[in-house]
């Protein structure tokens, strides 16, 4: 086992002692047994993308624009959950399925996206679809999907594409 397998086992399952909230020896190697399990069955996602230095260097100084406008999405879609809430009934009515293009995105790319879509109140990713190459997600606000396209859109080309394209 090489050291960097060694040190994401050992991360991953500090990790999981830290959320069952307990560091019995039991609870450790079962902690240790799942990570190498979630280690071999998603082998790439610990490899970092292979890129110059100079390219490297502009992605981390977009890094902090991306993370302001992430806490900017999610404190507006709290907002507008609220609104759904509290706000006239037929509004709970709008709820639904919206197929977001996954355009020129990575995998990487797509993967950010998914958890951007589910870090969002009021928007969850439901799948994958890499043959349509669609992003299905389901919003509890859908009555304009076209809308919540351009949304998904224009966060990707203005903040996330820089960092993860």
């Amino acid at each position: 086992m090489s050291p960097r397998t060694l040190l994401h086992m050992l991360s991953l399952a500090l990790l999981y002692a830290l959320m069952v909230g307990s560091f019995h020896p039991v609870d450790l190697t079962l902690g240790a047994v799942l990570a190498l399990g979630v280690m071999r069955l998603f082998p790439l996602a610990g490899l970092p993308p292979v890129l110059s230095a100079r390219e490297h260097w502009r992605r981390t100084l977009h890094l902090p624009r991306f993370g302001w406008a992430l806490a900017v999405l999610v404190t507006r879609s709290c907002f507008q959950v609220i609104t759904v809430i509290f706000g006239p009934a037929d509004r709970a009515n709008h709820a639904g399925v919206v197929e977001v293009p996954m355009g020129e995105r990575t995998a990487r790319g797509v993967q950010v996206s998914s958890w951007i879509m589910s870090l969002a109140p009021g928007t969850v990713l439901l799948e994958l679809d890499w043959k349509k190459r669609v992003m299905r997600m389901h919003a509890l606000d859908a009555s304009d999907p076209d809308r919540l396209i351009r949304q998904q859109d224009n966060f990707y080309q203005r903040y996330q594409s820089a960092v993860f394209p």
